[in-house]
């Protein structure tokens, strides 16, 4: 009755005013109600009502936070933010990779040629490179034989005749890792290829099962 009474008596004097005002209440620790067309600063912990000058409550205003709360307020914001740019940056990404997908192939087909056509390119390569690593294999051991064989007879083996054999040793190890990288590549051109396949039906909308 109390409260109905100050509620009164001060929305009486909003309108008597003929000034339109902010009236605020808000209930402290104590459970105590306070009406005032302002809020004093160490009130404004507590959360309040705004009315008008018929006493209807227009806005609810929270209570200002605590400097713990705002910290972890604005750690959350900027996490939300963080977020936000990882999606637009992500959008982005795949907008660019849709256009260059759709710009690079025009149908599925001509990406499965495509794979096709660069293993078996690289399918030969493999296949002269061990053709010729089994001849300089041969050579090489035939130089070791005849080096071993002027050993024998007393024969001096010449620096010219070992530069040789060293540098067919060369080439032989050059042999093995051409064909290594080959044989690394055709798997990374099957990615590549699987890759590129399954992001075309992705942004064609064609179904991979």
């Amino acid at each position: 009755m109390k409260e109905r009474v100050l509620m009164s008596f001060l929305l009486v004097m909003v309108i008597g005013t003929g000034i339109t005002a902010k009236l605020y209440k808000w209930v402290d620790e104590n459970g105590k109600v306070h009406y005032s067309d302002k809020v004093p600063p160490e009130h404004n912990k507590y959360a309040r009502e705004q009315m008008n000058d018929q006493g209807v409550v227009t806005e609810s205003i929270n209570r200002d936070l605590t400097p713990e709360e705002k910290l972890q307020k604005a750690a959350e914001l900027k996490q939300a933010q963080e977020l936000a740019e990882q999606k637009l940056l992500e959008a982005k990404r795949l907008e660019k990779e849709r256009n260059a997908i759709l710009k690079s192939y025009s149908s599925e087909d001509q990406i499965i040629r495509l794979k096709q056509e660069r293993l078996d390119s690289l399918t030969r390569n493999i296949e002269m490179a061990e053709e010729n690593l089994v001849i300089q294999e041969k050579n090489h051991e035939d130089l070791l034989k005849r080096a071993a064989d002027r050993e024998r007879n007393g024969q001096v083996v010449s620096q010219a005749f070992l530069a040789q054999i060293d540098k067919l040793k060369e080439q032989i190890e050059y042999q093995k890792q051409f064909i290594a990288d080959k044989k690394v590549e055709i798997g990374e051109t099957m990615t590549k290829y699987d890759g590129e396949l399954a992001k075309y039906r992705k942004y064609m909308g064609i179904d991979s099962e």
